[in-house]
């Protein structure tokens, strides 16, 4: 897959900065204090719960659409001047850390690396992308109000759906796939 042909120059800048506040809260999440690693490992041991004795179908469909309304809520509060997007990925960093330091103690670092790495492959780059339309959007929002920016925001909404229909979407659908054959598996 070639993740730099699915960007369009647009994003490139935000996508950037958001890849390297994702890299530093990814490593916060692995040097934080063992009682915030437990209870994030709680969290996430409450919602793979919630998963279980569906069926894959439905898991499937609960995934990909919580990822999708997820993903677009990233998009659409981007024009609240990024603040969220900036957030999301910041959140999703630490959380991912804190979970890869958890599964490292329990079997190893390249072990733990294989358990997160299908989120790392297409649901961390979906996101990222969704994140950086929002920002995209926070900034344009902002040139709009300082008079720097002519073309109506919504030209700019426009552009940022058709993209994360044609990358974000398939990837997210990738990713449900993915976490629900881990979900079946790990059953």
């Amino acid at each position: 897959m070639n993740l730099a042909g699915m960007l369009d120059r647009t994003i490139k800048p935000y996508i950037l900065i958001l890849i390297l506040i994702f890299a530093a809260s990814f490593l916060a999440g692995t040097v934080a204090p063992s009682s915030i690693r437990q209870q994030m490992t709680e969290m996430f041991q409450v919602v793979v719960g919630n998963f279980r004795g569906l069926a894959g179908g439905m898991i499937f469909f609960n995934i990909l659409v919580q990822n999708v309304m997820a993903t677009i809520f990233v998009v659409i509060s981007g024009v609240i001047v990024g603040i969220i997007p900036t957030f999301a990925i910041g959140s999703n960093g630490f959380g991912l850390g804190v979970l890869y330091r958890q599964a490292s103690e329990v079997s190893g670092y390249s072990k733990a690396a294989l358990k997160i790495l299908p989120y790392g492959v297409f649901e961390i780059p979906a996101l990222l992308i969704a994140a950086s339309y929002g920002l995209w959007l926070g900034v344009i929002a902002v040139r709009r109000m300082r008079g720097k920016e002519g073309t109506l925001l919504r030209f700019h909404i426009e552009h940022a759906f058709r993209r994360y229909f044609a990358v974000v979407f398939p990837l997210l659908i990738i990713a449900a796939a993915i976490e629900t054959a881990l979900i079946l598996w790990l059953q």
